[in-house]
């Protein structure tokens, strides 16, 4: 049986047991609180503050037109936007003089090919009147050649930038058969389905207003462009309009280009045959003997042929 004196020091063994235990316990929770403080301090989370930069949102080839529909804003790392980035402008800073750059770019041709997600720069892209412009929209293989037009040879004002037309000539020739020396006319289809690129220096369709320009640009083939040349020498140029519904509309000629398929070839349709109209066919008294006697340079020998005379007309 225990003593009084070990029952006394076997209650004090428990306590000192389970006041260390308890501290022991504490002292470790504090532990792992403060290790789970610092790191977190030293584990800090950084976001970036993020701009929004204007990218390209499909592939588009270089040379095509540069369409609302093809771009979109995208966040950018403010560390990572250049000078040349076009950066969306928070409403709260637009003064009145701001112009939205999606707005801006309707026009515009890309210099060289993009690629979905690459950011819109200077570089990239061109505007209509800086230079290399009317390059970056030929095609490869094309020239640019300009057409001298009026009122009248441009269709009053209403042939704008990306329509089809056809090139007509005409011109005055002189017949001096049998000593007639009479006037003659002609037209001709020089070149059919042939595409403007620009009227005077537009190249936009400024909001579809008519306006009579003086000079139309066209994209031809280098061959074309000896016939342009030949024929601005020997008549009048004029231009016929073209329907964008029986062949390729200029958007679906952009899309050709963006889905990476061959470019619309205008030589398809340039070929269907040569048209001319000659006078005659207009003005139907023409050639009237009764009134267009014709001359005659014929001559009168008088022929004997024994006792018999006669007068042999040749």
């Amino acid at each position: 049986m225990l003593s009084l004196r070990n029952i006394l020091l076997l209650v004090l063994a428990l306590v000192f047991a389970t006041g260390t235990a308890l501290y022991v316990k504490s002292w470790l929770e504090n532990e792992r609180a403060q290790i789970a403080a610092n790191q977190k301090t030293e584990i800090q989370i950084v976001k970036q503050a993020a701009a929004e930069v204007l990218v390209s949102k499909t592939d588009v080839p270089a040379g095509a037109f540069i369409k609302p529909e093809l771009v979109t804003w995208q966040a950018w790392p403010e560390d990572g936007v250049h000078d040349s980035h076009i950066v969306k402008i928070a409403p709260e800073d637009r003064d009145e003089d701001y112009v939205d750059p999606v707005k801006k770019l309707d026009g515009a041709v890309a210099r060289v090919a993009l690629k979905a997600g690459e950011p819109l720069t200077s570089v990239r892209v061109v505007h209509p009147g800086e230079r290399g412009f009317l390059a970056a929209v030929l095609e490869p293989g094309y020239r640019a050649v300009s057409v001298p037009v009026d009122a009248t040879t441009g269709i009053a004002g209403f042939v704008f930038p990306g329509d089809w037309v056809d090139i007509l000539m005409t011109m005055k020739l002189r017949d001096e058969r049998d000593n007639a020396k009479q006037q003659r006319f002609f037209s001709q289809t020089v070149l059919s389905r042939i595409r403007v690129l620009a009227i005077d220096q537009h190249v936009d369709k400024e909001d579809g207003a008519a306006a009579v320009a003086k000079t139309a640009t066209v994209e031809v083939t280098p061959k074309e462009a000896e016939r342009i040349t030949i024929a601005l020498e020997m008549g009048r140029l004029s231009m016929s309009l073209n329907s964008l519904s029986p062949a390729e509309t200029e958007e679906a000629h952009r899309e050709r280009l963006i889905g990476g398929e061959k470019p619309f070839d205008p030589k398809l349709v340039r070929n269907e045959g040569r048209s001319y109209t000659l006078d005659a066919d207009v003005y139907h008294m023409w050639g009237d003997p009764r009134l267009f006697p014709k001359s005659s340079n014929s001559r009168e020998v008088n022929v004997v042929r024994g006792s018999d005379a006669a007068v042999q007309t040749f």
